[in-house]
């Protein structure tokens, strides 16, 4: 370091511009080197350009192209679609419905005569009841009345038995024993018969006939008991229809959805993308599988930059680059997404534009732009696909050397407009701002270093003892050596 002591007015205020000439000079020099050249300083690529996967609209079917271009649709027509099928399902459904009427045509009549038939069958029964009551109530007379016949013979008989034994009356007692036994038989078949008609007439109310004289009431159940399996079974073969009618329904609609889809294809542009360039024209007879028209989905823009192998080692999956083009208001972020050495002419195809070619030791470098970045592409046509953009990779150790140079100019341009009598303030002053500057600028690369700081010249009792007379000279030969300029002899 140096320092100053105190002079003439006169040496010290040369002294001062010179000083002041040369580090505004200086300054000036490093602002604009490190302005006007930052392709030294920096990793920068030109060759860069707004790219994005081509999205083909390919037809589900075969046929002819009606419309193409429209807002956002495209339709192919086929009137050449084999519906035999349909026609064939369709003709099985038409019948199964026709027989599924007869048949129920046939349950409701079978319905019908079920309930004649019990109807007349309740009508029978009726009147069957009513003459087993009829006739029970005669054979319960008959009863009552040989209770009291049967009464009166006992008692006959016994007193007979009685005059017998006296010898009054003629006859035996095996007479008088089957008199009495004649009258108890008349007892008992006349309880049977009671007995008889009251079987008959809950037999009757339970549904169930029996003898020669009820044959017509059996039949006309046994009628209706046929009746009703035949229907139960009708029923059956009714449930068995619908449920292939419902079969061949579910096939009728595929095989129709099936051929419409076959006959008619309306093709819609997604709202996420749209129409970069139409293929096929209208009129135009396609099949299944051809592209129709190409699309751009602008969420998958991104930037394609060559950078030589000697750049890209700065660059690895992940890296940050800013990107910036003419029109834009400002850079935006990216990050590289892929490092590819080459590609091939089959592989441009799959894409807007093709890669700008690379030559010997370059390869591409894919850069995703960030969120707020992708509004340049949402907001400009198709994605702002084939603009040059210029891809940096930023140095920090660069951005703060910029940094620290302006504010040194900026300090430096103060000092040079202070009054010369002061010149040993300045002095300090600049060499303060030269260290502080030195180390900051170490610490951006990496190699900062402690140094110590100027020697403070505003004391006087600090000042080292020089002859006045060589102060201005000592003072202008050490400055020019400082600054580079050969000393005067």
């Amino acid at each position: 370091m140096f320092s100053f002591p105190k002079s003439k007015d006169s040496r010290n205020n040369g002294a001062s511009v010179k000083l002041a000439s040369y580090a505004v000079l200086g300054v000036i020099g490093t602002v604009f080197v490190s302005s006007a050249f930052p392709p030294f300083f920096t990793l920068t690529s030109s060759r860069a350009v707004i790219n994005a996967p081509l999205v083909p609209l390919t037809t589900p079917i075969s046929g002819k192209v009606m419309s193409l271009g429209s807002a956002d649709q495209i339709t192919v027509e086929n009137d050449r679609v084999d519906n035999s099928t349909l026609i064939g399902l369709k003709v099985q459904l038409v019948a199964l419905h026709d027989e599924l009427a007869q048949k129920n045509g046939i349950v409701a009549d079978y319905a019908q005569r079920i309930k004649d038939f019990e109807n007349d069958l309740a009508g029978q029964q009726e009147a069957l009841l009513a003459r087993t009551n009829a006739d029970l109530k005669a054979a319960e007379a008959a009863l009552e009345m040989v209770t009291y016949s049967s009464r009166i013979a006992k008692a006959e008989a016994a007193r007979k038995l009685r005059l017998m034994a006296r010898g009054i009356a003629a006859g035996t007692q095996d007479e008088v024993a089957d008199t009495v036994r004649l009258e108890d038989a008349k007892l008992e078949a006349a309880g049977l018969s009671v007995a008889k008609l009251v079987s008959e007439a809950d037999f009757a109310r339970q549904g169930i006939y029996v003898g020669s004289d009820q044959q017509s009431l059996q039949n006309l159940q046994q009628e209706i008991r046929t009746r009703k399996a035949d229907l139960l079974q009708i029923k059956m073969q009714i449930a068995t229809m619908r449920s292939k009618e419902a079969e061949l329904g579910s096939l009728v609609a595929t095989e129709g959805e099936r051929v419409q889809r076959l006959a008619r294809a309306d093709l819609r542009i997604p709202q996420t993308s749209q129409l970069y360039k139409p293929i096929a024209a209208s009129g135009r007879e396609v099949t299944a599988g051809d592209t129709l028209a190409e699309m751009l989905d602008c969420r998958d823009t991104f930037v394609v930059a060559i950078f030589s192998e000697r750049q890209a080692q700065a660059l690895s999956v992940g890296s940050k680059v800013q990107v910036s083009a003419d029109g834009w208001a400002r850079v935006a972020d990216g990050t590289v997404m892929r490092l590819v050495p080459r590609t091939t002419d089959r592989v441009d195809l799959d894409y807007a534009v093709p890669f700008p070619p690379t030559e010997r030791r370059e390869l591409y470098a894919y850069i995703r732009l960030t969120e707020p970045g992708q509004d340049v592409f949402r907001q400009s046509q198709f994605c702002s696909v084939g603009t040059w953009v210029d891809v940096t990779i930023p140095q920090e150790w660069l951005q703060k050397t910029q940094e620290y140079v302006r504010e040194a100019s900026i300090s430096l341009i103060g000092i040079a407009q202070a009054s010369a009598a002061q010149w040993p303030a300045p002095e300090t002053e600049l060499n303060g701002l030269v260290r502080r500057s030195a180390v900051r600028l170490g610490l951006a690369k990496g190699t900062g270093r402690d140094m110590k700081g100027p020697r403070d010249i505003s004391a006087p009792e600090k000042m080292p003892a020089v002859q006045p007379s060589r102060t201005g000279a000592h003072a202008a030969d050490l400055l020019n050596v400082r600054m580079g300029i050969p000393a005067k002899s």
